[in-house]
Order: structure tokens, then sequence, then C-alpha cells
């Protein structure tokens, strides 16, 4: 289920004082976020009213503590622990999962009929995709380099990395690849997902990490590693 995020309202901001806006701190900057819990287990927080924020004297709001600036909860449950007369409760703030895009693409321009051949066939499979050609107008005027840090490193559940002589010569993938590095770096699971178009090995991608070699399967075959890998099939 995804939902606006009650801190921001949608915006992907906060203002904070003289210095200005900065990413909002609940959902990352997104404005939205998945919650992958069923909504008959949801109710709105009653302690924010459902805002997701809380005043806090002159520093203005602050994300509720109770739902974590989210606005709505998993309704709690109780149960007495295992010989003992103590009750354990199971409240549970839903956790956010920041990901406006379940798959973003990293490539060198020279791989692109490849890479576009990739993006159109998940896209048929309802996969949300960020492909740079289809975000054309959202880029537009946009700083490029804070926008795309945002992307690969907050934005994405995977990123997918077509690995090439051309790939590892590009500034903007090693721009690119450098933010999916720090997002992975960060999280105790796999997030980077390199896919090899030849033999090229890039700065600080380990040899023992999983690869997919593009030259011993097909576009097909390769869509549909990445719906498994998803959970989409």
């Amino acid at each position: 289920m995804i939902v606006q995020c009650k801190f921001c309202n949608g915006n992907g901001k906060i203002y904070e004082n003289l210095a200005g806006y900065k990413p909002c701190g609940v959902c990352g900057g997104a404005g939205e976020f998945e919650i992958n819990i069923p909504q008959g287990r949801l109710i709105s927080c009653k302690f924010c009213s459902g805002s997701g924020k809380v005043y806090e004297n002159l520093a203005g709001y602050k994300p509720c503590p109770v739902c974590k600036g989210i606005g709505i909860i998993e309704r709690p449950s109780i149960q007495a622990a295992p010989n003992s007369n103590t009750v354990i409760l199971h409240p549970a703030s839903p956790r956010p999962a920041h990901h406006r895009y379940d798959i973003a693409l990293s490539f060198a321009g020279e791989n692109r009929a490849i890479v576009e051949n990739y993006a159109i066939l998940l896209t048929q499979k309802k996969v949300v995709v960020f492909y740079d050609k289809n975000e054309q107008a959202d880029l537009w005027g946009k700083d490029l380099y804070e926008k795309l840090d945002e992307i690969y490193r907050k934005q994405a559940k995977f990123c997918v990395i077509f690995i090439s002589e051309h790939y590892a010569q590009k500034l903007w993938t090693t721009h690119e690849r450098k933010s999916a590095q720090a997002r992975a770096f960060v999280e105790n699971r796999e997030y980077i997902l390199p896919v090899k178009l030849d033999d090229t090995e890039l700065p600080g991608l380990r040899e023992t990490v999983g690869y997919i070699d593009l030259r011993k399967m097909s576009i097909s075959d390769l869509v549909h590693l990445t719906l498994q890998k998803l959970g989409k099939i």
C-alpha cells in the first residue's frame, strides 16, 4: 500500500528555520512510502491525531514519537508471556519502505539499446523503473548531481548496474555507482544487482558479489530473474 507522507504532506521536504528546506526525515525526500501491512490492521495514530507530527516548543514540529511520523500505526496486540503473568504488548508503527522505484537502472549511454529493452519489458510487468529517458520532465532544471544521488541512494529497492568498459569510464555512471555503494554499505542486504556486458571490473564491487552475465542469457531471462528478486512471481 502506497501512503503519502504525513510529516511533509507529500512534498518530500520540510522547512528548517533560516537554513531553508531539507529532505523530509520521515520519507527520505520521496514524499510517499510503501507499507507492507494489510489495511485492516492499520489505525490512525491517536497521539498525533493522524498528522504524523507533534509541536516541540520553539523548534517547531517533529515526527510523532508514536507513529514515527507516518500518521498511522498497526493495531496493537497483546499476549501472555509463557509461564508468567507478564503481558507482552506488540504495538508497531509500520515500517515505511522509502522506495519510489522498484528498480533504478545505471548504465552507459553506449549500452542504452540493451537497457531500454529491459526497461520496457519490466514496465510491462508493472515494475516501477527509474530509467532516465522516462524521467526527462522530472529531471528538467533539477540539480542532477543532487537528484541522482537521492534516487540511487534512497529511492529504489534495488539498483541494477550494467557493467561495461564504457560504464567504468563515465563520470555520471561513477557518481551513480558511488551513491548506490553508499546505500549498500549501510544496509544489511543486497542492493546492487550487477549485470555484466563484458569483463570490466568496477572499483568497490567485489568479485565475490553474485552477478548476471548477459552474454549467457537473454533480456527476457533477466526480466524473469528481476521479477523473482522483487517477489513478484
